[in-house]
């Protein structure tokens, strides 16, 4: 057997630490090159509807049938509408009457040549159209009639969107969609009903761009519970002022590597435990200490036999935290 020399073992050492070097480097490149391909859906201009600032390329809200939908957009920008009664009110102000008939409506908003938002509007099915806790046959329950502590926030719904299989594929914003929040409860006649709230989805957005940026890549949010109809809360025990009936919840989790149904180790500790809920646990709650950001519930769950852990938040109005293990 040979005996290497001093020169030979430094230029070993030298070729070893280099190539390890490039590895690190390509690497980190690579981390840079995931995290880049996370598109923000920004729309490059900001319009305020229903008094809430939307910086996106594709947005939903909701109105009852005949109610004026309020826009306050940049100067230079055009709304147009297909659909209802679009009334220009001032240089940048806007109002859309929906028209009677419930469903799917949309409005383009264009600011210069190539920067464009869609309004996903729906026109809400009446409640006072509800017969014996059920809606064209689907069992929607009783929904509380006083609202829980007086609370504006959980004053009983005037009404719910109606969707059928064609709606469940249409965008609430840029990276959720209308069949990710839907009740866990068997549709009647091809359709059901459900509720979303438009400031739970602007919480989800940069929840999910938060994400992006620390370097847990993820396009979407697996959306464990999202709508509840308050027969389906009912049925699993939930308390009967659930955020959920509302349409301002959402127990989720990420779910990308590998696409399992279960959380993925975001802390990066090479586990998938409860610890991994309190990691997004405490990027939210960071978020919220920040701003005096879209104040809302936020609780942290462990595993069961039923599901792995998960994180819950909403959009009660106030601060509420529940679930926290002490590390």
């Amino acid at each position: 057997m040979s005996v290497m020399s001093g020169s030979g073992l430094r230029s070993r050492i030298a070729r070893l630490w280099c190539s390890s070097i490039y590895l690190l480097l390509a690497l980190l490149i690579s981390g840079s090159a995931i995290s880049a391909s996370f598109d923000s859906g920004k729309a490059g201009f900001t319009a305020v509807v229903q008094g809430m600032e939307i910086p996106y390329r594709v947005m939903a809200f909701t109105v009852m049938p005949g109610d004026e939908l309020p826009i306050q957009v940049p100067r230079a920008t055009v709304v147009r509408a297909a659909s209802g009664s679009l009334v220009r009110k001032a240089d940048t102000r806007y109002r859309w009457k929906a028209p009677l008939q419930p469903g799917l409506h949309q409005l383009e908003l264009l600011h210069g040549e190539r920067q464009r938002m869609t309004l996903n509007v729906f026109v809400l099915r009446p409640l006072k159209h509800v017969r014996d806790e059920r809606l064209d046959g689907y069992r929607v329950g009783q929904y509380p009639q006083q609202a829980f502590r007086g609370l504006a926030a959980y004053e009983p719904p005037r009404g719910l969107v109606e969707v059928t299989s064609e709606l469940r594929g249409t965008r609430l914003s840029p990276h959720f969609t209308l069949g990710q929040f839907l009740c866990k409860q068997a549709r009647v006649n091809g359709k059901e009903f459900m509720l979303f709230r438009p400031e739970l989805l602007l919480k989800l957005e940069t929840i999910l761009q938060t994400l992006n940026k620390r370097g847990v890549e993820a396009h979407t949010l697996f959306i464990m519970s999202g709508y509840r109809t308050p027969h389906y809360n009912a049925s699993i025990g939930n308390t009967k002022n659930s955020r959920h009936i509302y349409g301002g919840a959402a127990d989720w989790y990420v779910d990308v590597y590998p696409r399992d149904g279960r959380m993925d180790d975001v802390n990066r500790d090479g586990k998938i435990n409860r610890a991994d809920a309190g990691y997004l646990y405490s990027l939210v709650d960071d978020l919220s200490d920040e701003d005096d950001w879209l104040k809302g519930g936020l609780g942290e769950y462990g595993s069961t036999a039923s599901h792995g852990p998960f994180v819950h938040v909403d959009v009660r109005g106030h601060r509420a935290r529940w679930g926290r293990l002490s590390r």
